[in-house]
């Protein structure tokens, strides 16, 4: 859906109610909830200790609390964000809420001082049920973790989720000043009130737009990830002890998916490598968690690759491609500037999609009920069932064609230079 210029909108309500269909899909029933939760809020609220003042804190920020609990993906597209935040603020002490278990992903990146692993119930389960069980010890923690961030005293605390529920966090954390959307609910609970951009409705830019409130200077997206020099060489060791030449195309495949209705299939994975093998002389990874059970294709230039996290993000540096679906490796290709095809099933790419310019989408467009944020109505994701393996390798093919330093490897295995590898590709 194109989204719609804040100038043709007429007035306040207008345009907040047009924000939550763009940019996050909420339906009447919904909203109806969220304002009987604030209700419920505005009458709890009084009797639990208020946030500091706000005043003062554009003099001098010494303490930054920023809210993202869900998972790699997410913390993949907020890093362009840190890297501004980091800019604005240079002296400023920035603490991530992370969720626990990603608390090492950005650790030596320079962007975050502090991470602060937390257990947010509703962030932790698909179900719904288990979501909100009262009697969860989830609970327990969200509550303690709560009390541990009011003691830092925070001067300014960021949450591009557009979500009561971590509008709420930001007030619970006691941080003075609190920047957010309000349109979907909780905007009582902020300090600076963002207005929804509709010309910018990728999450990337919905964090970045959350800066405009404090006119910084005009900033490259700079996302980025950085890599040891000691997880480069471990990596290009790991490719030359696979038998990869240098000068090999490399292509990447990574199946898997956190979430089952966004998982295309092995089989027509495999079928999409059988057909790179078969046409070029590329040498084609095949990614796995260490651990998991996969069936890798049996395939001459095929290689499995089961490595830790930082080991995996060091070999996708030297791919020049990866095939996935709508998943946290997606946008880690991003980051360290590998093109990706993604396979694109309940989510909509204009959110969440890929962002690199030689990037591709392969996306059943007419499905209607796009985004069904993964509870599948019709029990399974015809949105990915009725995408061909055909299409993606026709994807592919066209992508070789069009980057000219590729076209040599579009040719029979054996005009291939000899194996050896030396230096970064």
């Amino acid at each position: 859906m194109s989204s719609i210029p804040l100038q043709q909108i007429d007035g306040r309500a207008s345009s907040d109610a047009a924000a939550r269909v763009s940019f996050v899909k909420m339906t009447p029933r919904k909203w109806r909830l969220v304002r009987l939760f604030e209700r419920v809020l505005r009458l709890t609220l009084p009797f639990l200790p208020a946030p500091q003042s706000a005043a003062g804190t554009n003099a001098a920020t010494k303490r930054i609390l920023v809210v993202e609990y869900w998972n790699l993906g997410d913390l993949a597209i907020l890093v362009p964000f840190l890297r501004a935040l980091r800019q604005a603020f240079p002296q400023a002490r920035i603490s991530l809420l992370v969720k626990k278990g990603l608390d090492s992903f950005l650790d030596g990146q320079g962007i975050v001082d502090e991470f602060i692993p937390m257990r947010v119930p509703w962030a932790q389960h698909f179900n719904r049920w288990k979501k909100y069980n009262p009697v969860s010890r989830d609970w327990f923690f969200l509550l303690r973790a709560i009390s541990e961030l009011r003691g830092r005293r925070f001067d300014l605390a960021f949450s591009g989720r557009m979500d009561i529920r971590d509008n709420l966090l930001l007030w619970l954390s006691g941080a003075r000043r609190r920047v957010g959307y309000g349109f979907a609910g909780g905007e009582f609970l902020l300090t600076d009130v963002a207005a929804p951009d509709f010309s910018r409705v990728h999450r990337t830019d919905v964090w970045m737009h959350l800066l405009d409130i404090f006119e910084c200077p005009a900033r490259p997206d700079a996302g980025g990830y950085e890599l040891t020099h000691s997880e480069m060489a471990s990596a290009e060791s790991f490719l030359k002890a696979s038998g990869i030449p240098r000068d090999r195309l490399l292509i990447g495949i990574h199946p898997a998916a956190r979430i089952r209705t966004r998982l295309w299939g092995d089989e027509r994975f495999a079928e999409v490598a059988r057909e790179i093998s078969r046409k070029t002389g590329a040498h084609v990874l095949w990614f796995a968690e260490p651990g998991e059970r996969r069936d890798t294709p049996h395939l001459e230039r095929c290689h499995e690759v089961k490595v830790p996290f930082r080991s995996f993000v060091a070999i996708l540096s030297f791919c020049d491609l990866l095939i996935c679906n709508d998943s946290g490796p997606m946008h880690l290709a991003n980051l360290v500037g590998v093109p990706v095809i993604a396979v694109f099933g309940p989510q909509r790419p204009e959110w969440f999609g890929p962002r690199g310019p030689r990037d591709r989408i392969v996306i059943r467009p007419e499905i209607w009920c796009r985004p069904c944020f993964d509870y599948c109505m019709f029990g399974e994701p015809h949105c990915l069932r009725t995408i061909a393996p055909e299409e993606v390798i026709r994807a592919v093919m066209e992508f070789l064609e069009e980057n000219p330093e590729r076209e040599r490897e579009i040719a029979a295995p054996s005009l291939r230079s000899a194996p050896g590898y030396g230096g970064n590709r």
